[in-house]
């Protein structure tokens, strides 16, 4: 064993702190422990923490005193005081990016008179009174679509009432065309009844019939000719008779010259027994060989035919000569008309034997 004394273990700066005892006052030492600490509240440790202290709560005047920490009693004292870092200078402030305008704002929607969206303007029933007004005012003046007049018509009158009472109460934006389709309608409706009207007088008087409202004679209608000698008679007292059918002598040169083997001649008079003056400028004969009436006869009377002015009472007659192509007709259809608005008459005439 060595004679020197046990040098003393090496200090563990991690260990705690050691318990000082509390002294009178500072004494000599080989370090200052600076002031005696103040004594412990009994059942705690130095820290101010404990089971003892926790039950007893906080001392006289509500505070706990802060814990008391022991400067380090090592060699060579207390913790040195180290320089701390130095300040690094702050990075510069970059300026902020520019503001940019903002997006316009658009108009709101109108609000109701409760704080609700307005509703849209009911403008279809004016439109519709205004569009029917149109259509029925256009069918009313035509013949054949006169019919349709009346009913669009009355549905534009109705449609434009009830438009115009939507247009009082705020709940459309057009009134005029209400208005419009309404006068329309009203038009289209008087329009077409008078063309109703119209049209069944004309039905009833025959003026629509097959022979585009010309005077029609009593008897001798296509399909139903008259005979030699027979006579029609005309609405307003003209009559036309055909007669007096005979060969008319031609030399058998003539007629070949003339496109034809035989001929014949026939007598058409016009007699007015009416209170009017007729004006035969318009008069019309003609004769067919064939039953499509297709093909006249040639006439080779060398007269212009029926003209000037028929008084009443006075009558007028015309030889008509006409070459037949065919040997073998035996009959020749005469159709008459006095004038531009008569009809035709129609008669059945026989080919005469030609003389030996």
């Amino acid at each position: 064993m060595s004679d020197q004394p046990d040098s003393p273990p090496p200090h563990n700066p991690w260990a705690p702190p050691a318990d000082v005892p509390p002294q009178a006052g500072p004494g000599p030492g080989p370090a200052d422990t600076g002031p005696p600490l103040p004594p412990l509240a009994p059942g705690t440790d130095r820290y101010g923490s404990g089971p003892l202290f926790d039950q007893q709560g906080p001392p006289p005047g509500g505070q706990y005193p802060p814990p008391p920490y022991e400067p380090y009693t090592g060699a060579g004292g207390g913790y040195p005081d180290y320089p701390g870092y130095p300040d690094y200078p702050g990075y510069p402030d970059y300026p902020g990016y520019p503001d940019y305008p903002g997006y316009p704002g658009y108009p709101g929607y109108p609000m109701g008179p409760y704080g609700g969206w307005t509703p849209a303007p009911r403008n279809g029933y004016g439109l519709t009174a205004l569009v029917l007004g149109i259509v029925g005012s256009v069918l009313s003046v035509m013949c054949f679509f006169a019919v349709l007049g009346a009913p669009l018509g009355i549905a534009a009158i109705i449609f434009g009432i009830v438009g115009r009472r939507i247009a009082k109460r705020g709940e459309s934006t057009n009134p005029g065309q209400a208005l419009a389709g309404l006068i329309l309608g009203v038009t289209a409706t008087v329009l077409s009844a008078g063309m109703l009207v119209v049209i069944g007088v004309s039905v009833g008087n025959g003026w629509l019939d097959e022979s585009d409202g010309m005077r029609r004679p009593d008897q001798g209608s296509y399909g139903s000719p008259l005979s030699v000698g027979e006579t029609a008679e005309y609405d307003g007292g003209l009559q036309v008779t055909v007669d007096d059918v005979r060969d008319p002598g031609l030399a058998p040169t003539a007629k070949s010259a003339e496109g034809g083997d035989s001929a014949m001649r026939f007598t058409v008079t016009l007699k007015n027994t009416g209170s009017k003056t007729e004006n035969l400028d318009y008069a019309d004969v003609s004769a067919y060989a064939d039953q499509a009436g297709d093909n006249p006869l040639k006439d080779i009377s060398g007269q212009d035919g029926f003209s000037g002015q028929l008084a009443p009472g006075a009558e007028r007659s015309l030889d008509f000569t006409v070459v037949v192509p065919d040997p073998s007709t035996d009959s020749v259809e005469v159709d008459v008309s006095p004038g531009d608005s008569y009809d035709y008459a129609y008669w059945d005439l026989p080919v005469p034997v030609p003389a030996s």
